[in-house]
């Protein structure tokens, strides 16, 4: 007897794809454990602790941030920038320069200003001489006299505005010449010479900055406010640090405006409609960390304080 073997194969196709589909479905509610975070999440060094994020800040007394921006009193054409980034300034050190060319034109055209009042001045002083030693004998009138001296005192005017509009460019001038506010680190260059600057940019040419020391601004949610404990020892700690190596603040001040929380972390578990006091602490400018330049300007950092 002769078996067919075509009536076989669809059965088996189907007997196939239903294990597969058994297998697949199987395979997809399959529970796995949970990986271990690459990095755990910080913990606090206290038993009980209000924490907090912190932005590493230049420690400038300044609300919200103590970076320094840098601008220009006067808008021109950057001629030469004299610092680099990390660079150390003292206050007064010269930062940039602006083209100067018109300022010292300006200035030159006052100067010679000054010089034809002074040469009107000499002029009219001796016409008023002249018309005191007249007026007696009747060889002027009394109202040419009284016109005599007031061209004198007219002259005497013209002359002192002449010097005003001079020490004027001259302080224009100077304004051409951005100087460093406070003793400080650059932070940011954001210029470069043949860049046009003006006086209603949003940006900030230069960021500077007291580094010694580092501050550090902690947003503290308004609900922990009963429990945080001014001068209290805190600690802070850097974020991805897998030794989750301490750094000791030292308290600063307590900023006396309670705010909107403006530094976000990132979590998705944060809210935005918190409002914050923020708690200025420092750091000691010869930790090791800060030394190593693992803590910078801007970095957020997580803190505790101790609540007991």
């Amino acid at each position: 007897m002769k078996v067919n073997k075509g009536k076989f194969v669809l059965p088996a196709l189907a007997v196939g794809m239903l294990a597969f589909a058994i297998y697949h479905v199987t395979a997809a509610q399959r529970t796995y454990p949970d990986a271990p975070p690459p990095i755990e999440p910080p913990t606090t060094p206290f038993g009980h602790t209000v924490a907090g994020s912190g932005i590493v800040e230049p420690n400038s007394e300044s609300s919200t941030t103590s970076t320094i921006a840098i601008g220009s009193q006067l808008s021109g054409l950057v001629t030469k920038v004299h610092v680099r980034i990390n660079q150390t300034v003292k206050a007064g050190d010269l930062l940039f320069e602006l083209d100067k060319r018109s300022a010292e034109a300006d200035l030159h055209v006052r100067e010679a200003q000054v010089g034809v009042a002074d040469s009107n001045v000499r002029l009219q002083k001796d016409q008023l001489d002249r018309g005191e030693k007249l007026l007696p004998r009747k060889a002027i009138t009394e109202q040419d006299y009284v016109t005599r001296v007031e061209n004198y005192r007219s002259a005497l005017a013209q002359l002192e505005l002449a010097k005003v509009q001079v020490a004027q460019g001259k302080t224009s001038l100077d304004l051409l010449d951005v100087r460093a506010p406070v003793d400080g680190t650059i932070l940011q260059v954001n210029i470069r010479p043949g860049e046009f600057v003006s006086t209603g940019g949003s940006q900030s040419l230069i960021q500077m900055g007291n580094l010694q020391p580092l501050h550090v601004r902690v947003d503290v949610d308004e609900e922990d406010l009963p429990r945080l404990k001014l001068k209290a020892p805190a600690k802070a700690k850097i974020r991805g640090d897998a030794r989750q190596e301490e750094v000791p603040l030292h308290f600063v001040r307590l900023e006396p405006a309670v705010i909107a929380k403006v530094s976000l972390t990132g979590a998705n578990t944060e809210r935005v409609d918190t409002r914050v006091a923020q708690v200025i602490y420092a750091i000691e400018p010869n930790n090791r960390l800060v030394e190593e330049k693992k803590i910078l300007v801007g970095q957020l950092l997580d803190v505790f304080i101790d609540a007991r």
